[in-house]
C-alpha cells in the first residue's frame, strides 16, 4: 500500500487543492506572481511573433485560422445618426472620402477597412499593434516589435516593452523605431499616447499588463506539431514506395543456375561487395529498381502503404481541434463534413456569441479613430455644425456586417413573426444581417417610385391581410348558399393591396398597368370561384382603373344595372338541378341576358 502511494504521490490524507500538489506527477509552477510581460519580455516576444509568423508562412491551417477570424471581426459599416438626414449625409460623405488608401495610410498603401483588418491581423500574430494618428490626418501602421524602449531611459521613468506608463498603468509616452535594411532596427522618438492608438489583447488589469499577448500563443505548439507531423507522415509515404516486392525464400538451390548468371572465371561477385556470392537465391530487376539478395531463410516485406495510419489521422483530428479553438473557431468550420445543418448553425451561433467581445474591440479602435476625425474636420471647415452642437454630441455607430439568412424563407418568417409579436424590432433584424433598417427603406421607396414611373407594379406588394378584410373573407364563406340570398346585395370583400412604404404625392396608387395585372386576376379568380368574392360593379371599376382601361359603356353600365350590381359566380351551384344548366350569354355586351334550351316535354 505505501508502495502505491509513492506511485500516486499521496503524501498523507489531508484535504486541499490538487493544483497545489506537484508530488511529482507533473511540472511544478512557480509560486510567484509577475507582471503578465514578464513572461514575454525582451527577445521572448520577438520569438513569439517570429514562430506565429512562421506558421502563416508555411501551414495553411494555421493562415486559414487568422482569416476565418478576420471575416467575423473586422467587417463594419460606418453609420451616422445625429438625427438631421443632412448632417448624417454630410458626416458620412467625409469618411468615405477619407478611408481611400491616399487620404487614410501615411504610405498610401492601404484603405482604412484594409488597415482596420490589418490591425486585427497583427494582433492575432504578435498580440498587439500600433496606429499612429499624424498631423495631416492620415494613419501610420506600427507592427508590434517596433515598439520599442529608448536607448536612454530616465531612471525616474517607467518603461515596459517600450511604452511609459504611470504609477496605475496608464500610458504615458510609445517608443517608436523603423527599420534600417532587411533587419535593423533604430529607434525614432517617443509619441505621446493621445497620439497613438494601442490595439490588442489584454486579460489583466493595467498595472499587470502593459503588453498585448494573443490567445493565438495557447495554440502555436500544436500547430507545431500538426505542421512537423504532416511532413514525417510525408516522409514515411515516400520511403515507402522504395520497394514494390516481398521475396521469401526457403529452397536451397536457386530457380536460376550460379552458372547461367556468371562466367565461372572466379567467384561470382554479383553484388560487387567484393565478397563471393553464396549459391543463393538471386533477384535481378531493371537497373532503376532496388536489387534484393537473400540468404535461405530469409525473406524481404515490402513496408506497408498504410501511411497516414487510422490512429495518426485521429489524433492529428485531435490536435487540430484543440489549437483552433484558442481563436475560438468550431471544427465544423474546418471539416464541413464534420456535422449536419443543425450542428453548424448551433457552433456558428455560439461563435457568433463569442465573436462580440472581440468586435467591440473593433468598435472602441474605431470610435477613437471616428472622433479624431471629426475634431480635425471641424478645425479644417470640412464639417460644419448647427448651432449649439459640439463634436461630442455627434452621434454614430459601427456596425459589423452581419451574415446572410441560411434559410431565407423560414428565417424570414421568424423574423416577421418575432417583430409582431414584439420580441424583436426590424432595426435589430436588419443589423443582424449586415443592412440598415431605413437605408432599406429609403431604397425601397425609391424604387417604389421609380417602378411607379415605369408602370411596373412592384413584385413586393402583397395581398391585404389584415384582420377586418380576413374577418370579412371567412363570414362571406360560411355564409349559407340559398336562393335567397341572392336578393340582396353581398358585403364585397376587399381586393387591395398593402403599400410600400413609399412617398407619394397622393392617396391614390398609380396605375398598374394590364400586363402586371394577371396575378391579381387569377388570384381574384380563385376568389370568386370558391365563393369568398362575389363580383361586383365596384371590383370592375377598380379593375379598369388599375389596368389603364377606358371607362365601363352604357352597355356595360346597364348590363350591371340589371344585374342589382352583383353577379353570382356561374360554377357555385344553388341546390336547384334547373340552375346548375350553364347559361349561354345571346348579347357579349349584355352577358347576363341568356338563352337556354327548351327542355318542355309539352313542346317535343
Amino acid at each position: 500500500m505505501k508502495l502505491l502511494d509513492r506511485l500516486l504521490g499521496r503524501t498523507d490524507t489531508k484535504f486541499g487543492y490538487d493544483a497545489l500538489e506537484g508530488g511529482g506527477k507533473r511540472k511544478q509552477s512557480t509560486s510567484s506572481v509577475f507582471r503578465e510581460d514578464y513572461w514575454v519580455k525582451g527577445s521572448k516576444r520577438d520569438r513569439l511573433q517570429s514562430t506565429a509568423a512562421d506558421l502563416t508562412r508555411n501551414l495553411s491551417l494555421a493562415s486559414w485560422m487568422v482569416r476565418r477570424h478576420l471575416d467575423y471581426v473586422s467587417q463594419f459599416n460606418f453609420k451616422a445618426t445625429t438625427g438631421s438626414k443632412e448632417l448624417d449625409d454630410q458626416i458620412e460623405k467625409l469618411m468615405l472620402v477619407d478611408s481611400q488608401r491616399q487620404r487614410f495610410d501615411i504610405a498610401g498603401k492601404f484603405t482604412r477597412e484594409k488597415m482596420f483588418r490589418l490591425a486585427e491581423m497583427r494582433r492575432v500574430l504578435d498580440g498587439d499593434t500600433a496606429l499612429i494618428k499624424m498631423q495631416d490626418g492620415r494613419i501610420q501602421g506600427l507592427q508590434a516589435d517596433l515598439i520599442s524602449n529608448p536607448p536612454s531611459m530616465n531612471q525616474k521613468q517607467t518603461w515596459i516593452d517600450g511604452i511609459q506608463i504611470s504609477q496605475y498603468g496608464r500610458p504615458i509616452r510609445y517608443g517608436i523605431s523603423t527599420r534600417t535594411g532587411y533587419t535593423g532596427t533604430k529607434f525614432v522618438r517617443p509619441v505621446q499616447a493621445k497620439n497613438v492608438i494601442h490595439y490588442g489583447f489584454f486579460d489583466r488589469y493595467a498595472q499587470d499588463q502593459v503588453r498585448g499577448i494573443s490567445p493565438l500563443v495557447a495554440g502555436l505548439n500544436p500547430l507545431r506539431d500538426v505542421y512537423e507531423n504532416f511532413n514525417y507522415a510525408l516522409l514515411k509515404a515516400k520511403v515507402s514506395q522504395l520497394f514494390a516486392l516481398a521475396f521469401y525464400r526457403d529452397a536451397e538451390e536457386a530457380p536460376l543456375a550460379i552458372d547461367d548468371m556468371h562466367d565461372g572465371s572466379g567467384p561470382a561477385d554479383t553484388d560487387y561487395d567484393h565478397v563471393a556470392a553464396p549459391r543463393g537465391f538471386q533477384a535481378f530487376m531493371k537497373s532503376d529498381t532496388r536489387y534484393v539478395d537473400m540468404d535461405p531463410g530469409e525473406k524481404v516485406e515490402v513496408i506497408e502503404s498504410k501511411t497516414p495510419s487510422g490512429e495518426f489521422q485521429n489524433f492529428t483530428q485531435l490536435v487540430i481541434q484543440v489549437a483552433i479553438k484558442c481563436l475560438d473557431i468550431p471544427y465544423s468550420f474546418y471539416d464541413e463534413s464534420h456535422t449536419n445543418f443543425f450542428g453548424s448553425r448551433a457552433a456558428w451561433l455560439h461563435y457568433e456569441r463569442s465573436c462580440k467581445d472581440k468586435r467591440d474591440d473593433q468598435i472602441e479602435m474605431r470610435s477613437d479613430y471616428t472622433i479624431w476625425k471629426l475634431q480635425q474636420w471641424v478645425l479644417n471647415d470640412r464639417l460644419t455644425l448647427p448651432a449649439g452642437m459640439n463634436v461630442s454630441d455627434i452621434r454614430f455607430d459601427w456596425v459589423p456586417r452581419g451574415m446572410p439568412w441560411w434559410d431565407p424563407s423560414k428565417e424570414i418568417n421568424g423574423a416577421v413573426q418575432s417583430i409582431q409579436s414584439g420580441l424583436d424590432t426590424p432595426q435589430r433584424i436588419c443589423r443582424a444581417t449586415g443592412t440598415d433598417y431605413f437605408d432599406n427603406v429609403d431604397e425601397i421607396a425609391k424604387a417604389t417610385e421609380y417602378a411607379a414611373s415605369k408602370g411596373v407594379a412592384p413584385l413586393w406588394a402583397v395581398p391585404d391581410t389584415s384582420a377586418e378584410n380576413t374577418a370579412l373573407a371567412k363570414t362571406e364563406t360560411d355564409k349559407p348558399k340559398d336562393d335567397k340570398a341572392t336578393d340582396a346585395k353581398p358585403k364585397q370583400i376587399s381586393t387591395k393591396t398593402t403599400k410600400p412604404v413609399a412617398p407619394a404625392a397622393s392617396d391614390a396608387a398609380p396605375a398598374a398597368g394590364l400586363g402586371t395585372m394577371k396575378p391579381t386576376f387569377d388570384a381574384y379568380g380563385v376568389a370568386v370561384r370558391s365563393g369568398a368574392i362575389t363580383p361586383s360593379k365596384d371590383d370592375e371599376e377598380q379593375f379598369r382603373s388599375q389596368a389603364k382601361l377606358p371607362p365601363m359603356n352604357e352597355g356595360v353600365i346597364e348590363a350591371w344595372q340589371n344585374d342589382g350590381g352583383y353577379r353570382r359566380p356561374l360554377t357555385i351551384a344553388s341546390g336547384d338541378p334547373e340552375s346548375d344548366v350553364v347559361p349561354t350569354p345571346s348579347d357579349p355586351e349584355r352577358p347576363n341576358d341568356t338563352q337556354t334550351e327548351n327542355t318542355d316535354d309539352s313542346n317535343s
